[in-house]
């Protein structure tokens, strides 16, 4: 029968199991207690006041009589004649109720190693309003204990320390278990304790392997072991699944030679809250200077603020694996190596002649420990013409020593030039961060990399800028960039008349993972098309093509014959996407966090448009046409048309423009005029505002041939040309690659006329409608023209 009654009266005792739930107030009556074990002397003298190892006690916080609260129950433990640095014990307090007011607090107290008395441990179980917690600790001893005997204060630990509380009706439990450290290398918490790993050959090098518990509260273990220069530290550490999470979050610490001195951390690492089982490791190069006896520590995790409490559990055992290896990369071992830019493995094009098997390097590195960068250099020769050049990113199944560390792999490839133009430093950043025929910049669809780019441009610890002109970043949740398949990419390189060296970096974005595999990066410098060769006409910058708008009599579709096409070849680019949730979504062929200066190869043409009587709106026929590329038997990419016009109505008012032009590229709601294919039933220009959407029809119609795809511009859309472009005499179209599929070049045919407006069309259900023709009510022009009846930049 439990001590901390000496009984009542049979009914006194059934008003004591009725008392209230775990507060510190009591029902109807008094409840006598005989409050046992109050100070130290009895818990010296008296045999109830003895904790026996194995033994569960219950007791009563509570005092007798009026006053209640402020209750300290002291007891003693007996130290076995055998007991060690080697012993732990291990005292456990709990309330097995749902809720209690006392917040329960223990204390050990015993001989210091100073040889006073004092606190040995405490811990206390702050739960508040909730539920209550166990107390418990895990205390290493020490020889001199041996036989000793220590006492064990139990409190409230209240919020308010003159408001302590009691529970007159739910007892606390308190068990006591003496046992051996079950971690063999103890005691290693100290430096000079530290235990050493003895390196062994292993299948690819050196291998160790130990392990332990962390028994005690606060525990630490160290290991140290031996690394020279030049090589590479894997270190593991894991807490094997035992079905239950530990009491601690488990921690490591990885230390350079010099700890004696200087605890300095190269690495360190924790789990995540709840996991298991723990599984941490690192990848670490042995740089020069830092060869010596390492040491790794092993802990608890104290938490951000490094205050909270590392909890012991003797349950849960961990592992511990250290190997040191070679190096395996080629680069790695070169003296000087290719860890930063300015000593990039660099290797040159001269004398070659671009898409020649010359004219194209491989590289073979790995990605082998935390923080390794590879850098690459390639260097052009002039050429007069303009070239592309190629690069691809694969991963190979070879090396691999380690298992990848346990970090989310962030994979990359960058691609740079550095800025040296005219002037001084300060210059160079200035045209770096501004000139885009010298560094171009893509943040159409890429804004949030402007603080990048910029960024690149302004760093401080260079000899020159880098402009950034392409970026890889690997995809780990999306199946649609599996193997890094979005690892490649195709940089327009301008005619030049010096030599141009483009550097190649590969690295981990966050510097934190490794898997020490092969891969490949395989760089070639191809020659141009012949259309875009041609654009440039032996010049440094690409020209716009001059054609006369022709007009036909034919509609919906432009004819087919010379007098009404252009034709072209998209040559580099990733082509642009319909929204920016395309890129989320893996359209296209770059990741969501790719990068590249220049979005697209754009090709220009300028259309001088006819002198026509008034009203001088005119139809406007549109169509493009895709080829499909090899057996895939879908087209690599769509088109988009941005279109410029002159407002000749502006110039004639004295508006200032380029050529005599001002320039429309936006519509009445400000959005860019582009044309760029959708299935899907949209508003035309010329939709009343209160139409319903089953009135709704395609503005293209999308047809796929034998080796093509062909987008027609629909007859419901009314395309037509403004009066006042009509006037400004020319239109311009931009024409870019959209949504593309592949890297490879895309060839199209655009087809485009004028006729005469307006036009009709048929609707869902086939009533034949003409397009919009002028109000009656609108009144007319100066000189009693009618109004224009086309507002083609009416943005519905």
């Amino acid at each position: 029968m439990p001590t901390y009654v000496r009984l009542l009266p049979l009914a006194l005792l059934t008003l004591v199991a009725c008392s209230s739930g775990g507060d510190d107030k009591e029902d109807a009556g008094t409840t006598v207690v005989e409050d046992l074990c109050n100070s130290r002397e009895e818990a010296l003298s008296l045999a109830e006041c003895e904790l026996k190892p194995g033994v569960a006690l219950e007791r009563l916080l509570v005092l007798e009589g009026e006053k209640r609260e402020g209750d300290q129950d002291w007891y003693r433990v007996v130290l076995p004649p055998d007991t060690s640095a080697r012993t732990l014990l291990n005292i456990n307090g709990t309330y097995l109720a749902a809720s209690t007011a006392v917040q329960l607090s223990i204390t050990v107290l015993g001989p210091l190693p100073t040889g006073k008395e004092g606190a040995l441990a405490k811990k206390d179980d702050k739960h508040g309003q909730g539920a209550p917690r166990p107390v418990d600790m895990v205390l290493p001893l020490r020889d001199d204990l041996a036989g000793k005997t220590l006492l064990v204060l139990v409190q409230d630990a209240p919020d308010v320390v003159s408001q302590p509380k009691f529970d007159a009706r739910n007892p606390y439990r308190l068990t006591v278990t003496i046992t051996e450290n079950p971690d063999a290398h103890e005691p290693n918490d100290s430096l000079a304790q530290a235990t050493p790993l003895t390196l062994a050959p292993g299948t690819d090098g050196l291998v160790a392997t130990s392990g332990g518990f962390l028994a005690t509260d606060e525990d630490v273990d160290r290991f140290t072991f031996d690394a020279p220069e030049g090589k590479i530290i894997y270190a593991r550490v894991t807490a094997p699944d035992r079905g239950a999470v530990p009491n601690w979050r488990l921690s490591y610490q990885l230390l350079q030679p010099g700890f004696l001195t200087k605890e300095e951390a190269v690495d360190h690492e924790w789990v995540s809250p709840q996991v298991r089982p723990g599984v941490l490791a690192t990848a670490r190069k042995v740089d020069a200077g830092q060869g010596g006896k390492w040491m790794l520590v092993v802990r608890g995790y104290k938490g951000n603020d490094g205050q909270s409490p590392a909890t012991g559990d003797i349950r849960q055992p961990y592992e511990v694996e250290v190997r040191v290896l070679d190096q395996k990369d080629p680069y790695d071992l070169a003296v000087p190596n290719n860890d930063d830019l300015a000593t990039a493995f660099a290797t040159g094009l001269d004398g070659t002649t671009p898409g020649t098997p010359q004219a194209s390097k491989t590289f073979e590195g790995r990605l082998a420990y935390r923080e390794d960068e590879d850098w690459y250099s390639v260097r052009l020769p002039p050429s007069s013409v303009p070239t592309r050049l190629r690069y691809q990113f694969t991963p190979l199944a070879t090396g691999g020593r380690f298992p990848p560390l346990p970090e989310t792999p962030t994979r990359q490839v960058l691609v740079f030039t550095l800025v040296t133009t005219n002037g001084n430093l300060e210059d160079w950043r200035n045209t770096c961060l501004n000139d885009n025929t010298v560094c171009p910049k893509g943040y159409s669809e890429a804004p949030d990399m402007v603080s990048l780019v910029r960024g690149f441009c302004e760093r401080g610890e260079l000899d020159a800028p880098m402009c950034l002109h392409s970026l890889r970043e690997e995809v780990a949740s999306n199946p649609t960039f599996a193997n890094l398949s979005n690892f490649s990419g195709v940089i327009p390189v301008r005619p030049h008349d010096a030599n141009v060296t483009y550097y190649f970096l590969v690295q981990d974005e966050g510097t934190r993972w490794a898997d020490d595999k092969d891969y490949r990066l395989t760089v070639s410098w191809e020659a141009e098309d012949a259309d875009e060769v041609s654009r440039y006409a032996g010049g440094k910058t690409e020209q716009v093509v001059a054609r006369t708008l022709a007009s036909t009599t034919a509609f919906p579709v432009p004819p087919d014959t010379a007098e009404f096409s252009v034709t072209g070849k998209l040559s580099h680019g990733y082509g642009r996407l319909r929204s920016g949730q395309d890129r989320v979504n893996g359209r296209g062929v770059r990741g969501p966090m790719d990068y590249d200066a220049v979005p697209s190869d754009v090709d220009s043409y300028e259309f001088a448009l006819p002198d026509v009587p008034a009203p001088e709106d005119r139809a406007w026929l549109v169509q493009w046409e895709v080829a499909k590329a090899g057996d895939a038997g879908t087209a690599p990419s769509g088109l988009a048309l941005d279109l410029t016009f002159c407002d000749g109505d502006a110039a004639a008012d004295g508006g200032v423009s380029d050529g005599g032009c001002v320039e429309v590229k936006t519509g009445s709601r400000n959005q860019s005029l582009t044309l760029g294919y959708r299935s899907d039933a949209l508003r035309a220009w010329h939709t009343p505002s209160g139409a319903s959407t089953s009135s709704l029809m395609p503005l293209y119609t999308l047809e796929e041939r034998p080796n093509s795809t062909v987008v027609t511009l629909a007859p419901y859309a009314c395309g037509c040309l403004e009066p006042r472009f009509i006037r400004g005499k020319k239109m311009r179209v931009d024409v870019s690659a959209s949504e593309r599929t592949a890297n490879e070049p895309v060839d199209y045919t655009l087809r485009t006329a004028y006729g005469p407006y307006p036009q009709k069309y048929v609707r869902d259900g086939g009533a034949e409608v003409e397009c919009p023709t002028a109000d009656a009510d609108a009144g007319t022009s100066d000189g009693g023209a009618l109004g224009p009846n086309c507002v083609f930049t009416r943005q519905p």
